[in-house]
């Protein structure tokens, strides 16, 4: 069952996420340090100055990172934002209290991940490949960070992007429904669309 984001009194530990989240250099920055690891991610892909993947390798690795990556959107915010208790949900719990605050994961904590996760996984898998495919789930995640802040801070006179809108608001009103930020696809899939 998911988690209702009322406003509520807050632990210490719920503050402690409020303030490493809510800078406004941390959440500005983690575009900077995110673009930075999806070229670090590529770059893994070259050997002096050549690329290891083929031209066809290029198109169709990133096509289905980029899918991948709209399943474990929908996935991550249903389950780690909405029913998990962790940090990930009491901030997430905080961006449902105040949408509009600048707040986001800290740019450092997810720098150390995807290169802890890279080299760990580059031990069994191929780092080329592996790279190509990561940067472009992260390229995927940085997308639905700027279309999430685009509908709580933006105005478009676009079809697609007031349909998204409209969608993420209702979510903001039903949590357990419209979960997808970036695509409505998996909640038509899974039955969350409201």
């Amino acid at each position: 069952m998911a988690h209702t984001h009322a406003p509520k009194e807050h632990s210490g530990f719920t503050e402690f996420i409020r303030k490493m989240s809510s800078s406004r250099f941390n959440y500005w920055f983690g575009y900077v340090s995110n673009f930075s690891i999806v070229v670090w991610l590529n770059l893994q892909a070259f050997e002096n100055g050549h690329s290891i993947l083929t031209w066809y390798e290029w198109i169709y690795l990133p096509a289905i990172s980029l899918f991948a990556w709209t399943f474990l959107e929908y996935f991550l915010h249903k389950y780690a934002y909405h029913v998990w208790e962790s940090p990930f949900e009491k901030g997430h719990g905080l961006h449902h209290e105040k949408p509009y605050d600048l707040m986001g994961v800290p740019w450092y904590l997810t720098a150390v991940v995807m290169i802890a996760t890279f080299y760990g996984l580059s031990y069994v898998f191929n780092p080329a490949y592996l790279g190509v495919i990561m940067a472009f789930v992260w390229l995927g995640y940085i997308g639905y960070c700027i279309v999430h802040h685009a509908i709580h801070h933006w105005e478009f006179n676009s079809r697609l992007f007031k349909t998204l809108k409209r969608h993420h608001y209702l979510h903001h009103a039903k949590d357990n429904k419209n979960i997808g930020i970036t695509t409505t696809f998996w909640d038509h899939v899974f039955g969350t669309v409201e």
